[in-house]
C-alpha cells in the first residue's frame, strides 16, 4: 500500500469512516492510478465527506504486490471498508454510498433519463474508437505520430463520428438548461461518472489518437472547466503520465523510458480560443 489522502471534518468520530482503496499508477505506485471506477467512487465520497456526512481515506494500493494480495484474496480495486466490513463488487460499494445519502439527504443519486441516454454509451464507444484506431496506426511507418481522422478507413470513422455526435448531445442538453452540473448547481452521480471519462477522452484523444473534442462545443468545454474547479475531480484526478501508461498498457502498446520519467503533470486547462468563447458569451459567470 502507499500513501493515503485523509478527508477529515471535524465533529467527532461519530461519522462513519469509509476506507476507499484504488489502483496506484502502474508508473509509480505513491501516485494515483487511471482507473475510472476508482474516481468515480472517489468522488462521491468527496461529496459526501464535504458536507460532514463522513470520513474519509482513500489509499493507493499496488495490485501486483504480495501484502495486497494476501489482504484483499484477489479482488480488484476499487475496494471500501467500513469498520469490519469490506465492499469488493462495484454494485455494493455504490450501493452504501446511494444509502448514506439518502440518509443525510444528499442529492447525489437523482434520476434523470434524458442525462443517461446521452451518457450510457460515450465511454463503451470510445473504447471502440481506441481499439480500431490504434491497431490502424499500429501499421504506419511513423508510429509516433497518429493517423489523421480524415483519412481513416469509413469502419472506423464511424466510431469517431459517434463520439462526436454523443459529444454534440451532451453539449445541446448543457446549452438547454444553462446548468453549472448535468442536473443543477450541485454535483450529482452523473457528473461523477462523466467527467472523468471526458478527460481521459481528451488525454487519450490529444496523446494517443490525434483528435481533440470540437472546439466549437463551447457549453461541453464550459462542463470540463467546471470539472478542472471541483475540488472532488481535482484531488481524485491522476496525472496525464499516468492515464496514457494505463491505455498503453491495455492495449500491448510500447511505452518508452521517457514517459515513465517524466514529471507529473495534470492538463486541467482549456485552450485559448475555447477559453475566449466561453468568457465572451459569459458561461464562466454562472
Amino acid at each position: 500500500m502507499a500513501d493515503a489522502y485523509q478527508l477529515q471534518n471535524g465533529g467527532g468520530d461519530k461519522k462513519p469512516l469509509l476506507e476507499l482503496y484504488v489502483k496506484a499508477s502502474g508508473i509509480d505506485s505513491r501516485r494515483i492510478g487511471a482507473c475510472l471506477f476508482c474516481q468515480e467512487f472517489w468522488m462521491e465520497l468527496y461529496a459526501l465527506y464535504e458536507i460532514g456526512v463522513a470520513r474519509v481515506e482513500v489509499k493507493t494500493v499496488n495490485v501486483n504486490s504480495e501484502a495486497f494480495k494476501k489482504n484483499f484474496l484477489g479482488a480488484q480495486p476499487p475496494i471500501m471498508i467500513e469498520e469490519d466490513k469490506q465492499y469488493t463488487d462495484n454494485r455494493d460499494i455504490e450501493g452504501r454510498i446511494f444509502h448514506l445519502a439518502k440518509e443525510y439527504n444528499v442529492p447525489l443519486f437523482e434520476k434523470d433519463p434524458a442525462v443517461e441516454k446521452r451518457i450510457e454509451s460515450l465511454y463503451r464507444n470510445f473504447k471502440l474508437f481506441v481499439r480500431a484506431k490504434t491497431d490502424f496506426d499500429k501499421g504506419k511507418k511513423d508510429l509516433q505520430v497518429p493517423s489523421d481522422i480524415e483519412s481513416l478507413p469509413a469502419a472506423i470513422k464511424i466510431h469517431y463520428n459517434r463520439i462526436v455526435e454523443q459529444l454534440a448531445s451532451i453539449d445541446q442538453l448543457l446549452s438547454d438548461r444553462q446548468t453549472r452540473y448535468l442536473l443543477g448547481p450541485s454535483m450529482t452521480e452523473y457528473d461523477c461518472e462523466l467527467m472523468p471519462r471526458l478527460h481521459h477522452i481528451r488525454i487519450i484523444g490529444q496523446r494517443l489518437l490525434g483528435f481533440d473534442i470540437p472546439h466549437s462545443l463551447t457549453h461541453l468545454w464550459n462542463y470540463v472547466l467546471t470539472a478542472y474547479r471541483t475540488a472532488a475531480f481535482i484531488e481524485s484526478c491522476p496525472a496525464d503520465q499516468d492515464i496514457l501508461h494505463h491505455y498503453k498498457e491495455q492495449l500491448n502498446l510500447f511505452t518508452n523510458q521517457r514517459e515513465t520519467l517524466q514529471s507529473p503533470t495534470k492538463t486541467h486547462t482549456l485552450p485559448e480560443t475555447v477559453l475566449d468563447e466561453i468568457k465572451r458569451i459569459g458561461l464562466d459567470r454562472k
